[in-house]
């Protein structure tokens, strides 16, 4: 008797996978065009890089050139908890993507500037960038 209790239950666990797909039926095309997933996505990480030279040429018959050097951003962090999403989202009638920035922090560096290809003439430092609250929206015309 405890034999056949103990396949009784084997047999019900095993068609519980069975039962579960029982209702699935096939969709055509228009009827699959109207689901839709999972909503948004999200990103973070931490991102560092570096630029060896930015260089402005102004365009006047005497003019010169600014380059900025040793260009490095470092720790450009954006947490778990507060990610960049990117969504989808209708506006007047047309879906646009829509990815909104949460704070970023980090620092950018430039080690030289100079006028041309003289001497430095100083540094600069960008710090506590925060671009918490923009949205960019993307869609095609």
């Amino acid at each position: 008797m405890k034999t056949l209790k103990q396949l009784a239950l084997a047999t019900a666990v095993l068609a519980v996978p069975f039962m579960a797909q029982a209702e699935l039926k096939a969709m055509d095309d228009t009827a699959l065009a109207t689901v839709t997933g999972q909503d948004g996505i999200s990103i973070s990480g931490s991102f560092n890089g570096t630029i060896g030279k930015l260089t402005y040429t102004d365009g006047d018959t005497n003019g010169g050139s600014l380059n900025l050097e040793t260009i490095a951003f470092t720790g450009f962090n954006i947490s778990d908890s507060d990610p960049l999403k990117i969504d989808v989202v209708t506006n007047g009638g047309i879906e646009q993507l829509q990815i909104s920035l949460p704070a970023i922090t980090g620092e950018l560096e430039v080690g030289a500037v100079r006028v041309g290809t003289g001497a430095s003439i100083g540094s600069l430092a960008v710090n506590d960038l925060n671009m918490a609250g923009t949205t960019i929206k993307v869609w095609g015309h």
